[in-house]
């Protein structure tokens, strides 16, 4: 076999460039810590990792949204902890009030400051998040769940939904709970039901008592005043009219129908409403008090503050409830963190023996490949000096 000069060169030239590829392989891997520089270098491993990786990313979503549940919910705690206390205060406000030795001035007072509770409950049934989202107007985030005011009655615009968030490739746990469920169904205890004047009614008369016979069959009833004052009764679970019979005396009128007898003191107008029902808003029922301890008339205050005591022991077994859920839930986004966090170190122990060099052996080869540059440049040298003209004078 003939060699030539230029086969020398060209042969020198590429063991120095093979050498020098295989320094800078073992020095990236020295400078990046890992064994895998690009797919090829182990193929099964490499796809491996990438499914690893893969994981371990959908693994940070969820806790991400772990760490929002937890926000939100820590948020609705606080929210149905500061309407306890809201609640306590009127229940309290509607013992007082039964002290027969209060004058109409004093009552009125009360009145005034359960107002300003009444405002502050509204507020805490209104609440925004951090994005501005209502806490409790169930899927209906950006409108205003609880719309009017004290003077013409509060009215619910959300709905029942309550929003979620994945916390887990087979969870999707509730981070809010509906407003309706908390204040907009309190359930009279067994045996009555609450019997309340509308918030927009001009007249005098007030609800003063209510009466529930053997034959009273849970309905809702809306009782409607006419001119005269005639009273017109309907079923409002049925939308059926039912046959109501009124007895006056004095300032009190009685009224009779299907198993309800209910009694009204003062005067009322034309166009006023009264409804009977085992499910109130809390609203409703703190509304109706405020109303009657402004309005001087001993017997509706005296009726109203039962009614509230009822209502807000009720509204609170509502909101405790709820909270139990809540903290049922926060138990659960604490577990599951946990869960995400072990998982997070797995994938990472994972990734590590797949990909991660072993410095000590890469040093090792760093130095040896070192040495073989040195000789091939070394050897180069020597090799490109041989030739025939050198013997030449």
């Amino acid at each position: 076999m003939r060699v030539t000069t230029g086969m020398i060169y060209d042969n020198g030239v590429s063991q120095i460039q093979k050498q020098n590829a295989r320094l800078l392989d073992t020095q990236q891997q020295v400078a990046t810590g890992r064994r895998i520089l690009r797919p090829s270098d182990d193929p099964v491993a490499s796809a491996r990792a990438l499914e690893v990786s893969q994981s371990q990313s959908v693994n940070k979503l969820y806790a991400a949204n772990q760490g929002y549940a937890s926000d939100a919910l820590k948020l609705v705690d606080s929210k149905l902890d500061a309407a306890t206390d809201i609640l306590t205060y009127v229940r309290t406000r509607a013992v007082e009030s039964g002290n027969g030795a209060y004058s109409a001035k004093e009552q009125s007072a009360i009145g005034e400051d359960l107002a300003q509770q009444f405002d502050a409950l509204l507020s805490i049934g209104n609440s925004k998040d951090s994005t501005g989202d209502y806490v409790f107007g169930g899927y209906r985030s950006n409108a205003e769940p609880f719309s009017g005011s004290l003077a013409a009655g509060i009215q619910y615009q959300g709905d029942q939904g309550a929003r979620t968030l994945q916390i887990s490739a087979s969870r999707n746990l509730p981070i809010t709970s509906s407003g309706d469920e908390i204040f907009n169904t309190i359930h009279a205890p067994a045996g009555s039901a609450f019997a309340l004047s509308s918030a927009a009614n001009s007249g005098t008369g007030l609800v003063s008592g209510v009466a529930l016979a053997s034959s009273y069959n849970g309905h809702a009833y809306a009782v409607n005043v006419g001119s005269g004052p005639a009273y017109s009764v309907v079923d409002a679970t049925t939308g059926a009219v039912v046959p109501a019979a009124a007895s006056v005396s004095g300032t009190t009128t009685t009224l009779s129908f299907g198993g309800v007898t209910l009694k009204l003191s003062g005067t009322p107008t034309a166009g006023d409403s009264y409804n009977v029902s085992t499910v109130a808003s809390t609203f409703d029922v703190l509304g109706n008090f405020v109303g009657a301890l402004k309005s001087g008339n001993a017997d509706a205050t005296r009726f109203a503050g039962l009614q509230t005591i009822a209502g807000m022991d009720a509204t609170q077994e509502s909101v405790s409830r709820v909270r139990s859920g809540v903290g049922s839930r926060m138990v659960e986004v604490e577990t599951q963190q946990n869960i995400n966090s072990n998982l997070d170190l797995q994938y990472t122990q994972t990734l590590s023996r797949l990909q991660d060099a072993d410095y000590a052996q890469v040093v090792s080869d760093l130095t040896q490949q070192q040495t073989y540059l040195q000789a091939a440049q070394q050897s180069f040298l020597k090799v490109s000096n041989l030739s025939l003209f050198n013997y030449l004078n």
